[in-house]
């Protein structure tokens, strides 16, 4: 990521993306739901942790350990310093397509991370989580996705790329927050560069996910009053009984 962004402004203006903080609410909330009442112990497994946005959350949670993964070196350094003082985090510098552990986590998330990963290392990425996550274990994902368009014909692709980033550009305009609106405009040279930025549609995620083998949910954040420029969604995937 720190190859086409500033990582310290994304650090810190971020947060303030359209739909971002509910987004990560509604990943809690599932979170939470399916542990119970009880909140018994359990193993999270954080795939492209990035500066630690959502870290920070999990490590609020009791009862949890947590294993935060992030390959890019700005990244990580950041990350560090934000989870020093967190004791129930584990941090790894590593690839969340190849990372696991012998022992298999009860949940596995991932945070405005996914789009990221190359989509031609999709599956391999997604064949990971499977191999990472316990029988009865979740996979939590919060991600950015384009509208409905034909994959193999650029210029469709490309318009769809420019509709939802414009639309989140024209957000943090109105409120006011230029480094937010140059973040986007950075990421959005970054996808028609295909470089580090590989946003895709649910339909094509989804592909993804029944060509692995999982069942899925999904919900979209927002923007909730049109379907025609993509979106933010959060989908909760399981291994098949």
């Amino acid at each position: 990521m720190s190859n086409y962004i500033d990582v310290e402004e994304y650090d810190q203006h971020e947060e303030k993306h359209a739909y971002y903080v509910d987004m990560m609410a509604e990943m809690s909330r599932i979170l939470s739901k399916h542990r119970g009442d009880d909140a018994k112990p359990c193993r999270v497994l954080e795939l492209g942790a990035g500066t630690g946005i959502f870290t920070k959350r999990l490590a609020k949670i009791p009862n949890i350990q947590v294993v935060s993964v992030e390959i890019d070196v700005q990244c990580f350094q950041i990350l560090k310093s934000h989870m020093r003082n967190h004791p129930s985090v584990e941090l790894v510098r590593g690839d969340s397509c190849s990372y696991c552990q012998e022992a298999q986590f009860d949940y596995i998330v991932s945070s405005f991370a996914d789009h990221h990963i190359k989509t031609e290392d999709k599956h391999r990425y997604l064949q990971n989580v499977w191999r990472n996550l316990q029988s009865d274990g979740l996979f939590i994902v919060g991600d950015e996705f384009l509208r409905l368009h034909d994959s193999n014909n650029h210029d469709d692709w490309e318009a769809a790329l420019q509709d939802y980033h414009n639309h989140i550009i024209a957000i943090a305009l109105e409120q006011g927050e230029e480094i937010l609106a140059n973040l986007e405009r950075d990421a959005l040279k970054s996808g028609l560069e295909q470089n580090g930025d590989f946003k895709i549609s649910c339909s094509q995620y989804e592909e993804f996910l029944i060509q692995t083998g999982f069942a899925f949910e999904r919900k979209k954040i927002g923007p909730l009053n049109r379907d025609d420029i993509g979106g933010v969604y959060v989908y909760w995937s399981r291994l098949p009984k």
